[in-house]
Formats: structure tokens, sequence, C-alpha cells
């Protein structure tokens, strides 16, 4: 559930942040408001913690209230100084019914209201403790009495928040109405702050009671998922937000919307730290404490994680009783949670500690580190399982003993290195790299040396994702060294600083990096390390679409391994070859190649080894068009680079390599999941691929808007030789759909330029494809529009593309069957250039479509196969079998733009789909920034009128007419009315 929501304070609809995650709970409770309607009333408790959207949760549904008609009454607790004030949220509810428009359509207005707002102001009035019991008792008779009048014309929605502020006698009202609401038409909605109900609480007994007799249900409201936290941020920012904010925002608020939206608007105020109203409102119950319950509470917030009873013991300066009296306060206090099984404390909330953390003064802050790492390093079990090391290099680096700090992170790197934990390795590493200058003799203190810190940081930089950090690294490493001195040594950092700045789009840099690595390792006599830096190379020149260069790279590179009888430094070398080889032509030799690298094998010992294998093969399988096969080597190959901790690296070629696959088999929900991960997981490794195929699914859903970001995100893949074709072919797909011919015209050329570039065949097929429906596109206009010139144009180039098309074909490396499927696509969008229509063409590349289940190609062939039949005169029945053959994919599928042009050719030629209703319009929000009447004059340019036409069907002048299309190709920034013609075609609704 997620969508803007309005609220009602002061008086004013003040605009909401987006309402995520709560579908079910405002489900629940629409079914009670219905329950209630009928005379079946209810109490509902909503508890949660602060911030949590118990308020929100309850404007959701007094909106919904007030649409169907119900009589909402709401009224808060106020949290004061002193006693509670006596049934103020009850009051305060009736007080504001009187003199309300509540009861202007004619509704009477209950004759003891005024008397009760009263009697709730001064409610016992004085006398002894009878009467006032007795006075108690007519006020809960007189509020049952005035609810049960009101709720005779209309169902009453009785508010009643925060009930962790409410005095006694408020909480003996709300029992009492718990009781009798059952048969009124009522529904009582009371909300209260699990974090303030302590056990020793009048409320905490209340709940109990109401639970126990069953006279009221609780919705315990618990933190948002970190994706729906995700689109909480998405709405807020009205757009995507950085993945490493969001889940950095995610961690710090653990899912709590309040302090999600107080950390974003931080963020985006370039505040660090805690924002002042979340530390204000989680410091607010610390102030109650005992003064040694704060010093223990600040001690386990610089402990910074669950903290051992044991650890505290030994750091506080307190007796075992002292201890444990200063612990019960905070956990009553519900401060701190109590782990029974592991004998630990921890902060219920992580931002809790946070706040707790900061009021430590300076030196203070310092003492409470040493004293919990001298513990540590004195009784290193008290230390989470694992983190001694790691925990330690936090101590002593905030205790400002950086001699120390660096060792301990260095030796925490390698212990999070040997978990696979690359990301906290590469933290460790980077904090070494902090204090290196700070520690006099830091190679002794670290048991290393600069350069090799540096070395392993890139390495891991690169492994998680982040190769601009990687090329960084691994650029101060190169400006250390001495080449003269270890020039196989920097060679080798060479190759790894362009196997990090290629993925990350730096192309002619990283070519550069290999060959000044080749020429750095001398080709006498033969090495291992001159087989690494060939094998680095040819994989570099494969990623270029340079096939036969990188052939003969790695061929040399895979003699010198035979020569020196080593063959795992050659496994990378013959990954590439197979690469080539199935780039080539031969795809049995090359695919036979990767399905053994994929077998396990213990000479595939590094992460790089063992997943480059899936990447390679998963390419290869798509090209080869065995998308079956595709999807289960992406997918296990995505499954081993997550538990190799490289889900950011390599995982995300993997990720979308599956996506691909799953898109063209149809299973487009998957695959968005799929994509969305990897888009969370973020990082720079290839980071275009996953925009890219987002792209494809936003054009293919219709989600116009959505695949214009993915396009502009993903723009690195229009310099990468092997992608940029495919990108000009989908800037030239989205702007068919948007009727931008010219546009859509100039990107097909921009695709066949690319692919004459890298010297490639196989994209051209779908170029020329999608060039003759822009042809189709462009003569239908211009017949239209009588404009023999432009016809004349599209045809000839018609011919052209179509010529191409089969040329292609012929020489294509490949023997994918994707290829052909194309060819019967255009040569079918050619015979309606030319304007001879021949159904069997469609049919014909449908067919090809199907028998690569490949549904979305089959969808919009039937369609056009549906479209040719009618133009060429066909009966019905024809036409409506291939309509509804296409509808029923594109329900299926979620193709809107295909499911609508089937509708709207059902409306015109009179075609029977199956679910939907013959003379039903099928209109597109105008998102084009028209007025009704620009909207009107697009239409009849879509019919291909001219000014004069215009004008005598609007009965308007011709100059309006004129100064009318002026304004629309201004508004949709086009130069030529047959563009927007074009718009119209597609975004209109025609008249039947």
């Amino acid at each position: 559930m997620v969508r803007a929501g309005r609220v009602r304070q002061n008086g004013c609809v003040v605009e909401q942040p987006p309402y995520v995650g709560r579908a079910a709970a405002l489900e629940r409770l629409a079914a009670a408001l219905t329950e209630t309607a009928s005379g079946r009333g209810s109490t509902v408790l909503v508890a949660g913690e602060a911030g949590i959207g118990k308020t929100r949760l309850a404007a959701e549904l007094t909106e919904r209230a007030r649409r169907q008609g119900c009589l909402v009454l709401a009224g808060r607790c106020i949290d004061l100084i002193g006693a509670g004030v006596p049934y103020l949220p009850v009051a305060e509810a009736f007080r504001t019914l009187l003199g309300s428009s509540a009861f202007e359509a004619g509704q009477a207005v209950p004759p003891g209201l005024s008397r009760l707002v009263a009697d709730l102001r001064d409610p016992l009035g004085g006398g002894n403790r009878r009467q006032r019991g007795d006075a108690q008792a007519r006020l809960f008779a007189d509020v049952r009495a005035v609810l049960d009048e009101l709720s005779v014309e209309t169902p009453v929605l009785l508010v009643l928040e925060d009930l962790h502020w409410a005095d006694a006698s408020t909480l003996d009202l709300v029992t009492y109405l718990a009781h009798v609401v059952a048969g009124a038409r009522v529904l009582a909605l009371a909300t209260y702050r699990t974090d303030e109900a302590r056990p020793d609480q009048p409320l905490q007994r209340l709940t109990t009671g109401l639970l126990r007799t069953r006279t009221a249900s609780v919705i315990d409201l618990g933190p948002l998922t970190e994706a729906e936290t995700e689109i909480l941020l998405d709405g807020l920012s009205a757009g995507p937000v950085p993945a490493d904010l969001g889940s950095a925002i995610f961690q710090r608020s653990e899912g709590n919307p309040f302090f999600a939206e107080e950390l974003y608007a931080a963020a985006m105020r370039g505040e660090p730290g805690l924002p002042h109203v979340l530390r204000d409102v989680l410091l607010h119950r610390i102030a109650r404490l005992d003064p040694q319950s704060r010093m223990v509470l600040r001690t386990a917030a610089a402990a910074g994680r669950d903290v051992p009873y044991g650890l505290l013991a030994a750091v506080v300066p307190l007796t075992e009783p002292e201890l444990q009296d200063a612990l019960r306060a905070a956990v009553d206090q519900l401060l701190l949670v109590p782990d029974q099984d592991g004998g630990t404390f921890r902060f219920r909330h992580a931002l809790l500690a946070e706040a707790v953390y900061r009021t430590l003064l300076p030196g203070e802050r310092e003492a409470v580190h040493v004293r919990l790492a001298t513990v540590l390093e004195a009784q290193p079990l008290l230390a989470a399982t694992g983190l001694a090391a790691s925990e330690l290099a936090h101590h002593w680096a905030t205790a400002g003993r950086p001699a120390q700090a660096l060792a301990e992170s260095v030796r925490a790197a390698r212990g999070a290195e040997e978990l696979s934990g690359r990301t906290e390795a590469l933290r460790h590493v980077e904090m070494a790299l902090t204090l290196w200058s700070a520690v006099p003799d830091a190679p002794e203190v670290a048991g290393t040396s600069l350069v090799a810190l540096l070395e392993w940081a890139a390495e891991l930089a690169y492994q998680t994702g982040n190769t601009t950090r990687a090329a960084e690294l691994i650029g101060r490493a190169i400006e250390l060294s001495d080449v003269d001195a270890e020039p196989v040594r920097v060679a080798s950092w060479y190759e790894r600083l362009g196997s990090y700045l290629l993925p990350s789009g730096q192309r002619e840099r990283g070519l550069e990096a290999f060959r000044r690595a080749v020429e750095l390792v001398p080709a006498e006599p033969p090495t291992a390390e001159r087989v690494r830096v060939l094998a680095a190379l040819g994989n570099a020149l494969l990623l270029s679409a340079r096939y036969s260069e990188s052939q003969d790279v790695c061929q040399q590179a895979l003699d010198l391994a035979a020569t020196i009888g080593d063959r795992r430094c050659a496994l990378r070398a013959a990954d590439v070859l197979a690469g080539d080889l199935c780039s080539l032509g031969r795809l049995d030799d090359g695919l036979a190649m990767l399905f053994a690298a994929c077998e396990p094998d213990p000479a595939r010992e590094t992460v790089r080894d063992v997943v480059r294998p899936y990447v390679y093969l998963s390419d290869a399988l798509i090209v080869a068009g065995r998308l079956p096969e595709a999807i289960r080597v992406a997918y296990e190959g995505l499954m081993t680079a997550r538990r190799q901790g490289v889900e950011r690296g390599a995982g995300t070629v993997l990720a979308q390599n599956l996506a691909e696959a799953l898109l063209a088999t149809g299973d487009w929900d998957r695959a968005d999941e799929v994509l969305a991960t990897a888009l969370r997981n973020g990082g720079t490794f290839w980071s275009h691929g996953p925009h890219i195929q987002r792209a494809q699914l936003g054009i293919w859903r219709g989600e116009f808007d959505t695949a214009r970001e993915h396009l502009r995100a993903g723009a690195q893949a229009a310099l990468e030789p092997p992608s940029a074709p495919a990108y000009a072919q989908l800037q030239a797909e989205l702007a068919i759909w948007q009727g931008r011919i010219t546009a859509a015209a100039e990107a097909v050329d921009e695709s066949l330029r690319l692919a004459d570039s890298i010297g490639t065949v196989d994209s051209r097929p779908r170029s020329c494809a999608l060039g003759l429906r822009v042809e189709a596109d462009r003569t239908r206009l211009a017949l239209a529009g009588r404009d023999a010139a432009t016809v004349d144009e599209a045809r000839r180039r018609a011919r052209r593309l179509l010529r191409d098309a089969r040329r292609s074909v012929r020489l294509a490396a490949t023997r994918s069957q994707d290829l052909r499927a194309w060819l019967a696509v255009a040569e079918a969008e050619h015979a309606s250039v030319v304007g001879v229509p021949k159904p069997h063409l469609w049919q014909v590349a449908a067919t090809a479509w199907q028998e690569l289940d490949r549904p979305y190609g089959v969808a919009y062939c039937q369609w056009q196969h549906a479209v040719a039949l009618t133009v060429a005169g066909s009966t019905a029945a024809d036409a409506t079998a291939a309509a509804r053959a296409a509808h029923r994919i594109a329900m299926r599928l979620g193709a809107q733009p295909v499911r609508r042009e089937v509708e709207l050719l059902a409306q015109r030629a009179r075609l029977d789909l199956v679910g939907v209703r013959r003379g039903e319009r099928t209109s597109t929000p105008n998102r084009l920034g028209l007025t009704a009447r620009e909207d009107e004059v697009l239409q009849l340019l879509g019919r291909g009128y001219t000014n004069r036409q215009i004008a005598a069907e609007l009965t308007i002048s011709v100059k309006t007419a004129s100064v009318h299309v002026s304004h629309i190709l201004r508004k949709l920034g086009m130069s030529r009315r047959l563009e927007a013609a074009a718009i119209a075609h597609r975004l209109t609704t025609p008249t039947d």
C-alpha cells in the first residue's frame, strides 16, 4: 500500500508522507467499521512504539469512515507534568462536535450532549467517595446514552489517542465502553505506546484485562521492512533514494517510519548525526532514571551492541547489587531489553543507544572506551562471538590509541575475510589506512606494508562493488612503488587497475592499464605472471567486443601456461577464450568449455575464478536463445556470488543476465524483484546493466517515465561496445510507443552505426525491425496527410532496412533463433510500409516467437496480425481470434501498451474481445499538459487534418487552429505536426 496521505490538522488538509506497509492493519480496521455499520460494534487497541505509525493509521481510518458517511469523534491525551485531566480525550471528542457541521444534514443534536461535555470538564464536583462513585456511574451512563443516540442515524467512530498518558478515570471509561459498544453501531479505536506501557501502570492492567475478557482486540504495529522503508523514502524524495543512503537510514531507524522520515530530512539538510527532534524524543525517559542507572546506560551505549552482564560488571564501578538495581530501573523504563538465554542486554532501539552515547562528554567517552578495551583484552570471551578484534579496534580508535587500534583493525579484517565478510573486512582495512600515518612504526605494528594494505583494500572494494574506490586505492599503491625495482609486482597492480576501471565505464584507461601490465612482465623466461596479464588483456578485449583480438591474446596465454605446466594461472584465459568462441560463431565449443568451467574444480581457488564462468555462460546462453538454461545458470551463479560475498560485484552482472532471461520468457514479476534487489544493493560494478533491463520492463509495461529514468541512470551502456546497440534500440522502442517518430528513427540509425563500429551484425535484425516499424507509422500518418514525398522516402528507407536485416541474418556468427524471428518481424513490418497487407507474415513472426517461448513477441505480432487481417478485409472471426490471442497474453504479462492497442483496434473494428465489453472506451490519462481544446486539436491531427479542416471541424478560425497547433508542438517539444500526429495516434482515445 503506497500513496500520499492527507489528514486534517487545525482545520486544514495537510499532505502526509506516502502510506506504506499497513495494508493488512487498515483492512482489518475497515472490516471492523463495516461490522459496526451492521450494528456489531467493537473496540480495537492499536499498539506500537513511538513513531511507528499509530496516528497515521487512525487518520487513514478516519478519512475512510468520513467518506462512508460515519460520524467521527476524536480526542487525545496530553503528556502533562502533573496529574492527568480526567476524561480529557473523551471530552475533547464530544466538545468538537458541538457547533460543528455534523448535524447540518438534519440529524438531531442529542439533548444531553451539552450537559455531558460540561460534566466531562468537571466530572466529580466534590463530595465524598460514595458520591464521587455515583457521579462516575452517571457520567458513564450519559456517555453511553449519547453514543447510542448519535449512532441511530449513522455509525460512530470514536478515536482516543495516546492512552499511555491517560489518567485512571479515562482508562476506567475506556474499559466501560469496551464492554458496552458491542451491541451498538460504535467502533472505539484507542492507541497507545508500547514503550510507555510499563507493568506497574494502569494502562497495562487495562489492556491485559480487555484482552483476557475478549472485549477488545489489539493491532500491534511492528517496524517496516527494508523494502517498505525504501518505498517510504522514495515517496518523500519524489524519486529513487540512493541505495547506500536508504540502507543506512533503514539500519538506523530499524523500520520506524517517523525515525526514517526525520533521518532522511536531516540527510537532505546535510546535518550529520542525530537530529535534535529525535534526540529529544529518545532521551525523554532517560531523565527519569537515577545517576547510577544513567551511567550504566552510557556504558552500554559505548559497548555498541548486545552487552553481556559480565562486561558491564567488569567495567562499571558499581557493586553487584547497585548494578542490578540500575539495570532493573532501565528495564522497567523499557530502555534496555534483557536476553535471558544469552545473559545480555540491548537497547530497545538502535537510535536510543546512539542518543545516549552522545550524552557522554569528551573525556568521559575516551575513558569508558579504554575501560571496555582493557576488559576485552583481558577477557576476550566477553566479546560477541568472533568479534573481539573488531570491538577492540573500535574501542582503541575511539579512545585515541592509534597503535592498538591499527593492530586490531588488521586482525579484525583478516578474521572477517575468512568468514566471507568482505564488506566488514574492507571497513577494517580502511580504518587501518586512516590510522597508518598516526603510528610511527606502523609496518611493525600492523605486520604488513602500506602498499600491501592498499592492494588488499582495493581488491575488497572491487569484490564488494565499489570499483571507483578500488581504482583509487590501487592507484596509490602504484604511486608508492618503484617500477624499476619490482616491475612484475607493479604489473600486477596495473592489471588490477584495469580490472577496476573497466566495469566502472573507464574503458580506454582500463585498456591502457592492461597493456602497461603486459609491457612490464618480460616475455622471457615464461612465467605465470605473464599468463595472468595476457588473460586480463584478453578479457578487456572481449568486453570491448574485439573478439578476434581477444582470441589471439588468450591463445598466447594458454600456450604459455602449457609451456610452464601451470593450469591454475590459465583459468581466466580459458574462460575468456570460451566467451570469444561463442561470439565468433563456435557456439558449441565455447558452451562446452563454459559448462565444464562451472563444475567444481579445486584449481579454482579464488572467488573470481569460481564466479566468472557463470557470467560468461549465462551471457552465451542468452545470445543462443537457450533461456531456461540461462535462467538456471544465472541463478546458480548469483547464489554463488552471494555466498562468496560478491553480490554487489559479479553478482550485479548475474542479476542482469537473470532478469534479461526472465523478461524474455514472460516472468516479469520475478525479473522485477531481481532487478530491485540489484539496484538496492548499489555499487559501481557494471552498474548500468540492471538499469537497462528495468528500462526494458518499463517500456513493455507502459511505464514510460520509469523507463526514461532508468535509461538516464544506465547511460553508461551507450559507451560500452557490447551494450551500446541495445541501449539505442531501447531508446528507439520507447520513442516509438510515445509517438516520437523522428527521435525513434535517429535512435535506430544510432544502433546501426554502433553495430558497425564494433563489427557485429548480431544486433542488426532487431534494429532493422524497429526501423521498419518507424517507417510503417510514418507511412500511415503521411498517407492520412496526403504527403506523397514522405511516403516515398519511408518506402525507400524501408527497402534498405529489409535488405540489411536479410544480409545480417546470413552473416550472423551466432546461431541464435532470435535473429530469424526478428527477420520475420522485419518482413511483416515492410509489408505494412509498402501498403500490401500480408497477414500471413505476421502469423509467421508470431509462430517464430512462440517456438522460442517469447510471449511478448507473440502478443505484439498477434496484435499486428489482427490489424493486417482487418485492413485486408478478412473475416471478423480471423481478426477476432488474433486480437484475442494478443489481448490474453498482454493481460497476463501486464503489457499495457499492447493491450491498449488491441482494445482500440477492437473498438474501431467491432471485434469482440473476451473480458472487454463492446463499446467500452479505453482512455489514457492525459499527461501531455494540453488544454481540453488542444487535446481535441491533437486528436484531429492524428487523423491527418490540415489547419483548415481542423478549423471547420471545431468551428474556429484557421488562424486560431494554427495557434493551437503551434502551442501543441511547443508543449510536446516537437517541430513537425507529423510527430504530434503520431502521439495522437498512440495516446488519444478514438471515437467510434
